[in-house]
């Protein structure tokens, strides 16, 4: 009676272990020929570059290594400037990835420099900021289950600053039966840490709804860092309409309303912006002085 109930004990280890044999050696095959993707990054490109905003691709890569379709993952990515989260978003889903695919994923980043220092004003006071751009990857898998995965790229972006374009004086400096002549002072100032050279200045004088000028001026202007800068411009009326009013102006001792507009052609020392146009517009009121 011992010798059959051992030998049914061992019957049954045996039956047991061959079970669990069988059952691993449909498994680990199957585990064995499924790949977790693999994920990849080549890294943040900016694209464009001036003093309104940041333009630049994050790209990304996916690769199914399987003879089988898998679901899109779930992608998060987030951009942190310096110590600061600047955005985060969630990519939609993507449905699926084909067996043995490469889905590349270009994400375009936009970094508008006037709402940035807004919300940021400390950034304006630096150069540049080291950024972190990082996509996580939530992956349904079959047989693994949840798999997580992640890329990261780093670099610098240039805090640029737009420079301030001012109509600061409207002076008389001659008046004669035949003209009357102005010197108008335009200023820029540059808020950046580089220089930068006014080459040419377009413009156009509009004063109490009366073009009194339409010109340029080549004259050249050197702005130094955190440095305002005159460009002076010397406008002439001849015409007898244009020079009567102008007098009525001048001696009424009044305000006048203005509309100043036009574009600066420029280069700059920095290595990110050789050369640039700035075109503005100023309208407000000025005391024409004597």
């Amino acid at each position: 009676m011992k010798r059959k109930k051992a030998l049914l004990l061992f019957l049954s280890v045996f039956l047991f272990l061959i079970c669990q044999t069988g059952m691993a050696a449909v498994k680990n095959p199957i585990q064995s020929v499924f790949n977790k993707p693999d994920v990849d990054t080549e890294g943040f490109e900016i694209t464009s570059l001036d003093f309104d905003s940041a333009e630049g691709v994050f790209k990304l890569k996916i690769n199914n290594l399987n003879s089988i379709s898998i679901d899109y993952p779930q992608v998060t990515w987030t951009l942190k400037l310096g110590e600061i989260l600047y955005k985060t978003e969630k990519l939609p889903d993507g449905g699926k990835i084909a067996p043995n695919k490469v889905e590349e994923i270009q994400i375009p980043i936009s970094i508008p420099f006037k709402e940035l220092y807004e919300k940021h004003p400390s950034l304006q006071r630096l150069e540049v900021v080291p950024y972190t751009v990082t996509a996580d990857f939530n992956f349904k898998l079959p047989l693994f289950g949840k798999s997580n995965n992640s890329v990261v790229a780093t670099g610098e972006i240039p805090m640029l600053k737009k420079p301030v374009v001012s109509l600061d004086s409207i002076l008389l400096t001659s008046m004669e039966p035949e003209q009357v002549i102005f010197a108008v002072t335009a200023a820029m100032q540059n808020k950046n840490s580089f220089d930068i050279q006014v080459e040419r200045v377009d413009y156009t004088l509009i004063i109490n709804n009366t073009r009194w000028a339409t010109g340029n001026t080549r004259r050249q202007i050197l702005a130094r860092p955190a440095q305002k800068s005159d460009i002076p411009l010397n406008i002439a009326l001849r015409t007898s309409s244009m020079v009567s009013e102008a007098y009525a102006l001048v001696l009424s001792e009044q305000d006048v309303r203005f509309d100043f507009k036009g574009t600066l052609f420029c280069k700059s020392t920095s290595p990110y912006l050789k050369s640039f146009e700035l075109p503005f517009q100023l309208i407000g009121t000025k005391r024409i002085k004597l």
